[in-house]
């Protein structure tokens, strides 16, 4: 399936959010208690690849896509 890029995905349990920009680069935003920890990946090996693909296909019902704006909200703090 073709994307365009950015693509926004949140994991089922609102604790993870995600910012896909290619098929090999995504921005995690993981929420820890009162902290908001940023993870940048570029992936070059197949694991890293296949999590990017299941964050796309929202894989299992694990991940939910979600707008810009919601990704915005989330990830944003003051």
């Amino acid at each position: 399936m073709e994307y365009s890029y950015p693509q926004f995905r949140k994991n089922t349990s609102g604790k993870s959010y995600y910012q896909i920009t290619s098929d090999r680069h995504m921005v995690e935003w993981q929420q820890l208690g009162s902290l908001l920890i940023r993870h940048e990946m570029n992936a070059t090996i197949l694991p890293e690849k296949l999590l990017i693909a299941d964050l796309l296909a929202c894989t299992d019902g694990h991940y939910e896509s979600i707008s810009e704006s919601e990704f915005k909200l989330a990830t944003e703090r003051p």
